[in-house]
């Protein structure tokens, strides 16, 4: 485990060192080209032990709560249809056009489901992916980046009961509704009060110990890794904790950084640091799956051509209903083409600090 750990940090810095020289160039598809790199070489792809969900998860967790803290949480109730239409009822759509689509191709309706739900568009990390270094019309990006923090649990859930579909031969809805509430309701309840508890012991840190710098900086990175064990104990849905939480430490540290501006700034250097190790080790992991995948397939003799199909089959589709939702959210032609999203032609030259907006 130590020895994974190190050479995919490794991997990570090199990200970072490789995308000083090209600049034009996303880290994170230079960070996937890396991770190809250490796939094909058998030395470090076997010094890399295979990957868990959970441990996947543990690393997305704190890119998700830095996400949800760079948002101000008052957006969140003016915002609150568009929430919902893009976050729960547009993932729905999707994975209903998506699973018919595949149906036609004779796979069982149940398992074409399964694959809609799986191709829903997932969180801030990858949609972040795809718009770094680009601007982005600010409409289309106050919606992305809504629902990108929140469209996790409607996705899991979906895919959750999708699941039994195919293992029972039965889809229950009155189930699937009460699992979507209690997944997502008990998250945001465990991440509010959670983030509540940990802010109230920072600052109570702070007032008996005016130099524990140190000691709140190391709490505040270490909140979402406890926030998500603790929701996904719970069986709620550990995503939307930590987004919530984040959102409930932007108000703290709006207010914090005129209060302790020392502490305030310190937070924030370490901030963009764990953010670019944790984003570039997620994107290595991606790069070095891929590799894994193919590797087995060719292993075990599977080269059926069908999923290649199915897999361009499911993105058009959710291209297409991503597309039509902005025809009629009356975003015009090219607003639903960003909004897809595939990228735009618009380069910005600076990166925006995560408290700019």
């Amino acid at each position: 485990m130590l020895v994974s750990t190190i050479v995919l940090m490794v991997a990570a810095v090199l990200s970072s060192i490789i995308s000083s020289f090209f600049p034009h160039f996303s880290i994170n598809y230079i960070s996937i080209f890396v991770g190809l790199i250490i796939g094909l070489v058998p030395f470090l792809n076997g010094r890399i032990l295979p990957f868990h969900t959970e441990v996947f998860m543990y690393i997305v967790a704190p890119l998700i709560y830095f996400e949800g803290q760079s948002t101000r949480i008052n957006l969140i109730g003016k915002r609150l249809r568009q929430i919902l239409e893009t976050a729960v009822l547009l993932v729905i759509v999707g994975t209903v056009f998506a699973g018919f689509s595949v149906s036609l191709l004779r796979i069982p309706l149940a398992l074409a489901f399964l694959m809609g739900a799986l191709s829903t568009p997932t969180d801030a990390t990858a949609t972040e992916s795809v718009s770094e270094g680009l601007i982005v019309p600010e409409r289309q990006e106050n919606i992305l980046k809504m629902e990108s923090l929140f469209n996790d649990a409607s996705g899991i859930i979906l895919v959750t009961a999708m699941a039994l579909w195919v293992k029972n031969g039965q889809f229950n809805y009155q189930q699937t509704f009460f699992d979507f509430l209690r997944s997502a309701g008990g998250g945001i309840i465990i991440g509010i009060l959670a983030a509540l508890v940990m802010i109230s012991f920072r600052q109570f840190l702070g007032r008996i110990n005016h130099d524990a710098y140190n000691a709140q900086i190391l709490l505040f990175v270490s909140t979402p890794f406890f926030i998500y064990f603790i929701a996904e104990e719970l069986k709620v849905s550990g995503i939307i904790a930590v987004v919530c939480a984040g959102l409930m430490q932007n108000s703290e540290s709006i207010r914090s950084r005129f209060i302790t501006p020392r502490q305030f700034h310190n937070g924030l250097v370490l901030l963009r640091l764990l953010r670019e190790v944790l984003n570039n080790t997620v994107f290595v992991i991606l790069g070095l799956l891929v590799v894994r995948i193919i590797r087995d397939d060719l292993i075990i003799g599977n080269t059926n051509s069908q999923w290649i199909v199915i897999g361009i089959l499911l993105y058009l589709t959710n291209l297409l209903v991503r597309y039509f939702y902005g025809l009629l959210s009356k975003m015009g032609n090219k607003g639903s083409i960003i909004f897809c999203p595939w990228g735009s032609p618009w380069r910005s030259n600076t990166r925006l600090s995560i408290y700019d907006y």
